[in-house]
């Protein structure tokens, strides 16, 4: 059995931690932005994510399948 070297374990700990820092400044970001308002917070992304749904499906709807191939985008439902 191949034993894994050092270097390929920590290196995706490394990027994996590198992302949630950034991730976290962003979430100061956008709560800073909202002045410490945590639901005001979420309320604007829930707003932003509905938005670019929409525009998805707009997108969807007025897309030419014959120039992607039979390829047509679709929206995500959760």
């Amino acid at each position: 059995m191949e034993t894994l070297k050092e270097s390929e374990v920590v290196r995706p700990q490394i990027a994996e931690k590198l992302a949630e820092e950034a991730l976290r400044g962003e979430v100061e970001a956008v709560v800073a932005f909202h002045d410490g308002d945590i639901r005001a917070a979420i309320t604007t992304l829930l707003l932003d994510c509905r938005h670019l749904r929409l525009q998805l499906a707009l997108a969807e709807t007025g897309m030419n399948c014959g120039m992607t191939r039979r390829w047509t985008p679709t929206v995500e439902r959760a």
